[in-house]
């Protein structure tokens, strides 16, 4: 059941009238954790799917459903517990999924695909409590903002917009903890694949396994100094690509668990 009120009119309707998705199939090898790598076959929108054009909606009923839908615009969150799930995203609005305004929590999305369609786009998803899997993200300014209680599992973060003066990421986070980012393929971003800083915390509990990395000039750059040093940071298992422009990573923490991780090649990355 879906439950949501428009902001713009939904356009459109069921029963076969919307846009079919193609594609979704495994693609590439398998990680170290026993999954594929994620793009453009087994990303998004699953093959077959049926989507009801839209405008903008706002969801205001815990637990609500959003599903199915071609939306040109926003989805504004104000409810705990809301799962958006095969949508298609087509935003040119700062946040595309805007979900801060009340603190919620609980929101899952998954088996989306969410574009960035102008230089205001800052980021797809933002910035705690949520969920994502399966994402097809590009598009926008950085991939996700990700400060505390998020995981990114199995989704593509690729062709970021690098506009004008843009400080571009794949996952950005400003400070806090238990972010886990597994198996994803994240690249195309101007500075890092994975950015934290400290102007919100430190950043603690930090998760990076099993993903595809590539890019940036540290392709992951975990900083944070003094009392905001980062704790607990674990990455583990990850295939990094050798486009950085200064090495696959450079750590503030003191004292990271750092194992299993190569280049494509299989070249072992030395902690």
């Amino acid at each position: 059941m879906l439950l949501v009120a428009c902001l713009a009119a939904c356009g459109g309707g069921g029963g076969g009238s919307g846009t079919e998705v193609d594609g979704n199939v495994g693609d590439g090898p398998l990680s170290a954790c026993g999954k594929p790598k994620p793009g453009p076959h087994n990303t998004g929108v699953p093959a077959g799917t049926t989507l009801t054009p839209s405008g903008s909606i706002r969801v205001e009923q815990d637990g609500a459903i959003v599903e199915d839908l071609d939306i040109a615009g926003e989805i504004q969150i104000l409810a705990n517990n809301v799962t958006i799930r095969r949508v298609r995203i087509r935003s040119g609005d700062y946040y595309p999924i805007r979900y801060f305004d009340n603190n919620n929590t609980g929101l899952v999305v998954e088996d989306s695909e969410i574009e960035g369609t102008s230089d205001d786009v800052t980021a797809s998803l933002s910035f705690a409590s949520y969920t994502a899997r399966r994402l097809n993200i590009h598009g926008g300014a950085d991939g996700f903002k990700a400060d505390s209680e998020v995981l990114i599992e199995d989704s593509w973060i690729h062709d970021l917009r690098n506009g004008p003066d843009q400080h571009n990421d794949g996952v950005q986070s400003t400070g806090g903890a238990n972010v886990t980012l597994r198996n994803n393929w994240i690249s195309g971003a101007s500075n890092a694949a994975v950015q934290t800083g400290d102007l919100g915390g430190a950043t603690e509990n930090l998760t990076i396994e099993c993903n595809w990395l590539g890019g940036g000039g540290y392709t992951l750059n975990i900083r944070g100094t003094g009392a905001t040093v980062p704790v607990n940071t674990k990455i583990i298992n990850n295939v990094f690509t050798r486009d950085s422009a200064y090495g696959p990573w450079t750590l503030d923490d003191p004292n990271p668990t750092i194992s299993g991780n190569t280049y494509e090649d299989g070249e072992p990355i030395s902690p």
